[in-house]
């Protein structure tokens, strides 16, 4: 509690109206009466707003939380779409490689065969013709 300056009171009022008060004067009672009734109204509204700035603080809290929760489970849902997508993606992805490998299989397998039979046939008359041959001059 701030200690009420009489002197200075009692010369201000001397000053400004003309009028000599004491100290002691009852007016001054009044004023310190009014002070003590203003410094704990004053510290009651300090206590009511320190309760509400933690309740304000708690609350906001709860919020940060609630929303921080919200956001994770956003992002949980965004990511496993996000996976579910790129599986999806990747497994398309695998039955097209798959079909380009049975289609250059398809591709290589025919050739080869023709030019794999090609070779036998050239080769058994090959044969035939050299066992012609060999007949026809050593028996």
């Amino acid at each position: 509690m701030a200690a009420l300056n009489t002197r200075r009171l009692v010369g201000e009022v001397a000053s400004r109206y003309g009028i000599r008060l004491d100290e002691t004067d009852p007016a001054f009672v009044v004023v310190q009466l009014t002070q003590i009734a203003l410094e704990e109204s004053s510290q009651e509204l300090i206590e009511r707003l320190a309760v509400e700035r933690r309740e304000f603080e708690a609350a906001a809290q709860r919020a940060q939380n609630r929303a921080g929760r919200y956001v994770a489970q956003e992002f949980k849902e965004g990511a496993a779409g996000l996976r579910r997508e790129l599986e999806g993606d990747i497994a398309a992805a695998g039955l097209k490689a798959a079909e380009l490998v049975e289609k250059v299989h398809r591709a290589h397998t025919r050739p080869m065969l023709v030019r794999w039979l090609c070779v036998g046939i050239l080769s058994g008359l090959g044969l035939f013709g050299l066992g012609v041959w060999v007949g026809a001059h050593f028996l």
